[in-house]
């Protein structure tokens, strides 16, 4: 009964192989490209960027330690709250970076640490029904079936409120990390419901919401309104791309946050070659919910 503790361990059981071998090789030749080109009127360029993590494991802190040194060169952080309300506002003027965590993985505390020297706040989307698990076999049963991995080990609430003192935001990702696409209406109206007062009794507040699985295929008009009636302020999907203000302030249920996966162990001119395509991409369209009622 052993958890997953580091990422090397973890690329075994999940090998890439060929595919990931050219992933690599299209994306070093994209970042040279994106040299070629310039990339500092883009890495420059007046946005806010959404990024968030899974997890950091121990053979991870470093990377994690050696991008945000190379983020905060371009880029002002902000909280999720500070950069919802940047966008919400369309007062966007000058690079900034916001960071969140989905699924509440324990080495997420030393993430936490790590953003905490560079000024960084995030926001960790959990699941609250995870977060009461105690048995390894019901984790493990809940990693393989929802996530997709071997058993990792999550924060309990204790950690959680470690990291409020910290200075970091806890936001919903459903209780158990469901697909809403997939759920029936009743039924999701009642998970929100539930994860947003569970939140605000065990956490003090609860504003923001991340859909787990992220793609705008997992999620529907119907779960966009159930979100915003619960009482959330904001949605964010796992959608790459980036934020620019636009001629007029937005309405919370407008706003659909977009944000770009980041796994620590990649190569940092990958990592970086997604924001300076984001940057280079942007458009007012990013900032609306593709559902129509």
């Amino acid at each position: 009964m052993k958890y997953l503790e580091e990422y090397k361990e973890l690329k075994k059981v999940l090998p890439q192989g060929l595919r990931g071998q050219l992933r690599s090789v299209a994306l070093d030749a994209l970042y040279t490209l994106d040299q070629i080109k310039g990339i500092d009127a883009a890495l420059n360029k007046p946005r806010v960027q959404f990024l968030y993590i899974h997890h950091i494991f121990r053979d991870e802190e470093k990377n994690l330690e050696a991008l945000m040194k190379k983020l905060s060169v371009n880029h002002t952080f902000l909280s999720h709250s500070e950069a919802v309300e940047k966008v919400l506002k369309s007062e966007i003027d000058k690079p900034y970076i916001a960071i969140s965590s989905d699924d509440g993985f324990k080495n997420n505390i030393r993430a936490a640490e790590i953003l905490n020297e560079y000024g960084a706040k995030a926001c960790f989307f959990i699941n609250p029904a995870v977060v009461e698990m105690t048995s390894y076999d019901e984790i493990k049963a809940h990693c393989e079936s929802r996530l997709g991995l071997p058993a990792v080990e999550f924060m309990n609430w204790n950690d959680i409120e470690r990291l409020q003192r910290m200075g970091h935001e806890m936001g919903s990702h459903t209780m158990s990390h469901i697909d809403v696409a997939k759920a029936e209406k009743n039924f999701f109206i009642d998970d929100c419901n539930e994860t947003y007062e569970v939140l605000q009794k065990k956490c003090g507040e609860a504003k923001h919401f991340a859909f787990p699985y992220g793609r705008f295929a997992n999620f529907d008009e119907k779960g966009r309104k159930a979100v915003f009636d619960a009482g959330f302020i904001s949605c964010a999907s796992a959608e790459r791309g980036c934020h620019i203000s636009q001629d007029r302030s937005l309405l919370n249920e407008e706003l659909c946050i977009r944000r770009d996966h980041v796994i620590a162990d990649w190569k940092l001119n990958h990592i970086m070659h997604f924001l300076i395509s984001n940057a280079n991409n942007a458009t007012i369209l990013n900032n609306l919910f593709p559902y129509t009622s």
